[in-house]
């Protein structure tokens, strides 16, 4: 049935306000109100498509893709519903399907900047170069004698740089991210990327000071507060919740097909998992948010660009982690439902005793790595979501040391089955470590394992280009290159008399 004109127009003036409150962080309340629009008034694509935005501002790439999916099958014709579908699958790493979409964008709207933007960033994702660079060149040519923003230009530049030392040239690559960042806009997404090029091309040049400062600009955009005294406070809370004599339940869900990889962010995650899955008996589950979810309807958190930890010990009861296992196997079983499941999110090391309570029999694989290449890896990466302690060399170094004061803790809980494997040892003797590990999961290795560069599974985290190469060792003790900046990173870490 048709809706009413003066009854659009009030959904259109509430679906703006909506929109405004997902933009200001405000998802939980927006999501409320959109389910209960949805039910209301079902198939209109304005709260399809906000349903899709929500949920891919909280990293719900399913869920996000859901929504976008049903608001183009609601209005098939209209290329910013097909743009926002294609984003939406790119960003959940269904690079082939989104690809797709980007084409049927481009059929209703030839020039649409972004689309060409984005097929062009998964084309090199994807490391098919020649297409990217096509793409490229329609996209530079999409913009030739029309009125641009500064932030169209610019996002050609990143572009072209994206494909730079491999079919673009470094030098002059970094000179158009240069030239285009003169003028000011308001695109800031475009602005990050443009210093993280330049950070990566003079990196490539060797030009340490110059690839350092690119790196620094990059982080300081999207600062923002952060008290690393307060994250101290509740990695206090969080051991004392789960204590030896804790004396929570175990839910009687059997875990024993789940592996879960967890470390810091950069510290051989993804190259664990990609190794791990070339065993046909192994699906890769990649970052999965499947426990933070959980935890997040339990316990709240009050700490700004903070995840949500399980500190209130009372509320884990028989009942309570029975639901949570029951609800997060859903998640699991959406991606495999027989044989083993990885989920390599890093970030579910807070979770690490809870995870052992709820799935019992599951296998936990710590990835450890050199703390200065650790963390200046993460200084150096634009993460697509806010990690906010990655922004300041000396947040990362106490943020370091309390995770590493939270690992040693889970160590000593007789449930935790959990093994460490050094990043340094892995690359350096990467048979004798996997199979280590594989007797530790009660897999038999296989030499595929050696052979991971070779899969065509794609990786949609900031690992993705160094899990198509063999295994390297050029990432160990890459911090000496820029050790004369590390001083800040060196006090966070304790490594520095501060007095």
């Amino acid at each position: 049935m048709a809706m009413h004109p003066q009854q659009h127009k009030k959904l259109y003036e509430v679906c703006t306000k909506i929109y405004q409150a997902i933009e200001q962080g405000k998802t939980a309340p927006a999501i409320k109100k959109l389910d209960e629009l949805n039910a209301k008034f079902p198939n209109q694509p304005m709260i399809l498509s906000l349903i899709g935005r929500v949920n891919g501002k909280m990293g719900r790439h399913k869920e996000s893709i859901d929504g976008y999916g049903q608001a183009v099958k609601a209005d098939p014709k209209n290329p910013e519903s097909r743009f926002d579908y294609a984003l939406a699958l790119q960003k959940g790493g269904e690079y082939e399907q989104s690809l797709e979409e980007y084409e049927r964008t481009l059929y209703y709207a030839p020039n649409h900047f972004l689309a060409l933007r984005h097929k062009c960033s998964v084309l090199t994702d994807l490391d098919r170069n020649d297409e990217a660079l096509d793409i490229l060149n329609k996209l530079k040519a999409s913009i030739k004698g029309r009125k641009t923003t500064p932030g169209q230009r610019l996002a050609v530049a990143v572009s072209q740089a994206r494909l730079a030392p491999k079919v673009c040239d470094a030098q002059e690559s970094i000179e158009e991210i240069q030239s285009a960042m003169i003028e000011k806009d308001d695109d800031i997404g475009v602005r990050v990327a443009g210093y993280w090029q330049m950070g990566r091309l003079f990196d490539h040049l060797k030009e340490y000071d110059k690839a350092f400062e690119s790196y620094k600009q990059c982080k300081e955009i999207k600062k923002d507060k952060w008290d690393p005294d307060e994250h101290s406070q509740r990695v206090d809370q969080l051991i004392n919740c789960w204590s030896t004599d804790a004396n929570i339940p175990f839910s009687d869900i059997d875990g024993s097909r789940l592996i879960f990889i967890v470390g810091m962010m950069r510290s051989g995650t993804s190259l664990t998992e990609q190794m791990i899955s070339q065993v046909p008996s192994v699906t890769p589950g990649g970052e999965m948010n499947a426990i933070s979810r959980q935890v997040s309807r339990v316990d709240q958190t009050t700490m700004a660009h903070a995840r949500p930890y399980p500190l209130t010990q009372r509320v884990y009861t028989q009942s309570t982690i029975n639901t949570m296992a029951k609800n997060a196997m859903v998640m699991f079983n959406e991606i495999a439902k027989e044989g083993y499941l990885t989920d390599k999110q890093p970030y579910n090391y807070p979770y690490v005793p809870l995870i052992s309570h709820m799935f019992p029999g599951c296998k936990i694989i710590h990835c450890v790595r050199n703390p200065l290449d650790c963390l200046l890896s993460n200084y150096t990466q634009a993460f697509s979501r806010p990690h906010m302690q990655t922004h300041d060399m000396y947040w990362l170094g106490r943020f370091f040391r309390d995770y590493e004061r939270l690992m040693k803790h889970w160590h000593t809980l007789p449930e935790v089955d959990m093994i460490d494997l050094q990043y340094e040892e892995l690359v350096q003797n990467p048979e004798f470590e996997s199979k280590r590990v594989m007797e530790f999961l009660e897999i038999p290795w296989n030499e595929d394992i050696l052979n991971f560069h070779k899969s065509k599974r794609t990786v949609s985290t900031a690992s993705r280009d160094q899990v198509r190469q063999p295994v390297y060792t050029s990432s160990v003790q890459k911090y000496k290159r820029y050790e004369k900046h590390l001083d800040e990173l060196k006090r966070g870490l304790g490594m520095l008399d501060t007095d």
